[in-house]
């Protein structure tokens, strides 16, 4: 069930109503909120419920069982069994059929591929949510959060419906304070929510959709453009990307801002970055911070010598690319990022270049846009073709529409414009009449553009 079909919107509809005829009925709300997230799951494949379900259960037993016992012993074998539970039903659906394959490859047994291990279906959502069940585990363990009381509370924590399948990657400390007391939303929460789901529908709607066909041709067959083309759709899919992930989180949060919930955001204005660490605390910050927190820190982070560092860093980046996809372009991609955060430890961190502002967010954003070919390339043979194929200059420009253009012109402009107060200022106080036009507008753009196959492009993570 897409945000952006029809099948969403009266999904929604149906629940906000019943959800506001709930008003002083806090409990009746929570059981809601977790059928909703339930049925609104069990859209994509109904008997994968189940294995949202365990997930719940097992951390919600674990969280228990950890904080009642003192024996060192009891409280790490709950922790190991938590760290199992997830992480292998999360290996079993999302990388055996890569790993195997990898090793069907170098050993060229004489048996048959397991063919069902091909057929292996990825429930949605799945990175996100173990991800999200298993840091409150893993808190309570550390003593970070106290063990959710109610399984009610957790279930509806760990499966709520606006950021289930692609995040935010929420903790538990951040949202089960706010199950545990009745409260709703007010006009502020009302007016802010829209507005961010606005933005949201904009970003994917408007220009993440309207770049996606140009860069779906170009990375198809990218040995049929030249450089020109290359350019293009380097720079179309570093906006495709980011308006359509962000565009998500925005629709995520103001969906739960409506409902009186507070989600941290997830983006902020990453391609404005100056370097790896600056990128990091940008892009896709629910994430980045859950690889800090519970892999790089718990690796030595870099407490230790400046070997280990390095080393932590790339062991915390690989993985971080994996944790994209079962594939070796993710390999590469996480791969590059460790070497690009390496590097500027070494000999930029801490060091004072005095180089202006404007020149090292253009190095870092080209840097990003260069990874991104690891990232979104078909096969790792197209990577070498793309990276060739920006100094072709022999091969005949392919025409690119105005729309492309004026979308990914569109894209630049919001994003350079996203950091000035002074704007953020005044559309605050906008008048009410700017605001309404601006919401039917976008309602108008999401009805006549929007198409049911448009996915978002983590739903695939």
């Amino acid at each position: 069930m897409l945000f952006n079909s029809l099948e969403y919107a009266l999904f929604f509809g149906a629940f906000f109503a019943l959800y506001s005829l709930l008003t002083g009925r806090w409990p009746a709300r929570k059981w809601l909120l977790l059928v909703a997230s339930y049925l609104f799951y069990m859209g994509w494949n109904p008997p994968f419920v189940l294995l949202l379900i365990g997930s719940t259960v097992l951390d919600y037993a674990a969280g228990r069982q950890i904080s009642r016992s003192e024996k060192p012993s009891v409280r790490r074998s709950w922790l190991v069994a938590s760290l199992v539970g997830n992480l292998g039903v999360l290996g079993f659906f999302k990388y055996a059929d890569f790993l195997l394959s990898n090793v069907w490859a170098l050993a060229t047994p004489d048996i048959a591929y397991p063919t069902f291990v091909e057929n292996i279906v990825l429930p949605v959502g799945i990175s996100f949510y173990t991800f999200q069940s298993l840091s409150y585990t893993i808190d309570v363990y550390r003593g970070d959060t106290p063990p959710a009381d109610s399984l009610l509370e957790f279930a509806v924590f760990v499966s709520f419906f606006p950021q289930l399948v692609a995040g935010p990657i929420v903790r538990a400390r951040d949202f089960l304070p706010q199950l545990a007391q009745p409260h709703r939303a007010d006009a502020r929460d009302g007016l802010a929510g829209i507005d961010q789901i606005a933005r949201g529908f904009a970003k994917k709607v408007v220009i993440a959709d309207g770049l996606a066909a140009y860069v779906d041709v170009v990375y198809a067959d990218p040995g049929s453009f030249g450089a020109f083309n290359h350019w293009i759709a380097i720079y179309a899919y570093a906006f495709q990307l980011y308006c359509d992930f962000s565009g998500y989180s925005d629709i995520a949060i103001g969906t739960a801002r409506l409902l009186g919930f507070r989600i941290p955001r997830n983006f902020d204005l990453p391609y404005l970055a100056k370097n790896p660490v600056d990128y990091w605390a940008r892009w896709h910050i629910s994430l980045s911070t859950w690889l800090r927190d519970y892999l790089y820190i718990s690796l030595g982070g870099s407490r230790r010598s400046n070997p280990r560092t390095y080393l932590n860093l790339a062991v915390t980046m690989l993985l971080g690319g994996l944790w994209h996809g079962a594939a070796w372009n993710f390999v590469l991609w996480g791969g590059f990022h460790a070497l690009w955060s390496s590097l500027h430890r070494a000999f930029v961190r801490g060091r004072d270049l005095r180089l202006p502002t404007p020149l090292l967010r253009f190095v870092a954003f080209h840097l990003i846009c260069g990874s991104l070919v690891l990232f979104r390339s078909e096969s790792i043979g197209n990577i070498a073709i793309t990276f060739a194929a920006f100094f072709d200059t022999d091969t005949p420009v392919y025409r690119v529409s105005a729309w492309v253009l004026l979308m990914l012109l569109l894209a630049v402009a919001s994003h350079g414009l996203g950091a000035s107060k002074r704007l953020a200022a005044w559309w605050s106080a906008a008048p009410a009449v700017l605001k309404g036009s601006y919401y039917a507008l976008v309602s108008i753009a999401v009805f006549l553009l929007s198409t049911s196959t448009e996915r978002f492009i983590y739903f695939q993570f």
